[in-house]
């Protein structure tokens, strides 16, 4: 049996969209016959193993962890064994360790390597430009293969300009089994937690991170009707600085924040807004799942443009509204607009758009591209 090891700085029960891909495609490659292992980074100083889906997952000690970044003393000894004998790996970047561990030595010779190139580093000042000149730039070279997740993130990415040849695209799905319109939703739910009676809610759901834009979210319901309320949902470490900036322009009324949700529960939440906004300033976001799954939901989005996914997915006019980032007057302008017009986004055609992020074509681009070109 071949051997196939997966490389992430996170891994489930951790949520976001890189670790559910991460783990469609272990589990994909499970059941097409490879031995499937998972070598990540824990949330604690302390090595745990075990068994997710018939796949192994070994989760290393973490000593360091700043922001996105997580780091080991147990990498390069747990990296050899892992990848032994191993006929392909496949890293997911950024990870950071992972990629610097490659700066030293083609290693690995007798692996396939493979790239799912998820975002540029981007806002990360002078460390990051010398990390994507030194690192990054080595990492990729070393690569056998580069999926990147839009045909946009291929023709605007500065980083991969130079690995044209080895890029093959495969956008991320949608579960649609699991995020559809729900009747039985949280409507009544969310507009019984504000304060002021509401009407319209507008939505975002994600961590509460740098590259979000939700300051500019905030900014532009000073602009909106008192009728619409935001619901924000998730964590992170620009929580206390947005709830500040609420109550700095008298919107604590307007906003609900709200802790992450179930997965299970999702499409209940999705199913209970009239738009869902992504409005995310660079290219740290380089696709945005969320917003496909808002759109398996039947709900119009607003997403800004990136270069990346963000208007690859969102068909401007269509599906939504495509506007320029760190703009809330263009971004309040766009919310009214869907708000105030929702005929003219049909919801099948929204959740037809979102059907294009099948599963089923995930698995099928993930079997051409990797596993039958790995025979």
């Amino acid at each position: 049996m071949k051997k196939a090891l997966t490389v992430n700085k996170m891994y489930r029960p951790e949520i976001g969209g890189v670790e559910i891909v991460a783990e469609a495609i272990a589990k994909i490659l499970k059941e097409n016959n490879y031995e499937s292992r998972v070598l990540t980074f824990n949330n604690i100083n302390k090595l745990e193993e075990e068994i997710i889906g018939g796949v192994k997952v070994k989760r290393l000690p973490t000593f360091f962890e700043k922001g996105s970044v997580r780091l080991t003393y147990k990498y390069k000894k747990n990296m050899k064994k892992e990848s032994q004998n191993a006929n392909l790996i496949l890293f997911h970047f950024p990870s950071v360790q992972p990629e610097i561990d490659l700066l030293f030595g083609n290693k690995y010779r007798n692996a396939k390597k493979i790239c799912f190139y998820h975002m540029d580093i981007v806002g990360k000042g002078f460390l990051g430009c010398v990390y994507n000149k030194l690192v990054t730039q080595n990492f990729l070279k070393k690569m056998d293969k580069i999926i990147v997740t839009s045909p946009n993130m291929k023709d605007s990415s500065k980083e991969l300009e130079n690995f044209q040849d080895k890029i093959e695209v495969i956008p991320l799905f949608v579960d649609t089994t699991h995020f559809y319109y729900r009747e039985k939703n949280k409507r009544e739910f969310l507009l019984s937690r504000f304060k002021n009676k509401k009407e319209k809610i507008v939505m975002y759901i994600g961590r509460l991170g740098r590259y979000k834009g939700l300051e500019y979210l905030i900014e532009a319901f000073q602009n909106l009707d008192k009728k619409n309320g935001l619901v924000i949902i998730g964590k992170g470490i620009k929580e206390k600085e947005l709830k500040t900036k609420a109550q700095e322009l008298n919107l604590e009324n307007d906003i609900l924040f709200l802790d992450h949700v179930p997965y299970e529960e999702l499409p209940e939440y999705y199913s209970s807004a009239d738009l869902f906004v992504l409005p995310s300033i660079d290219r740290g976001e380089a696709f945005g799942l969320v917003v496909i799954e808002a759109m398996a939901c039947g709900v119009p989005v607003v997403t800004t443009e990136l270069g990346t996914g963000t208007s690859f997915h969102n068909i401007d006019g269509v599906t939504g509204r495509v506007i320029e980032s760190r703009n809330s007057i263009s971004l309040a302008k766009a919310i009214n607009e869907i708000l105030e017009n929702p005929n003219k986004y049909e919801k099948q055609n929204i959740v037809n758009r979102a059907k294009d992020f099948s599963y089923d074509k995930f698995e099928e681009n993930v079997k051409e591209k990797i596993i039958n070109n790995y025979k």
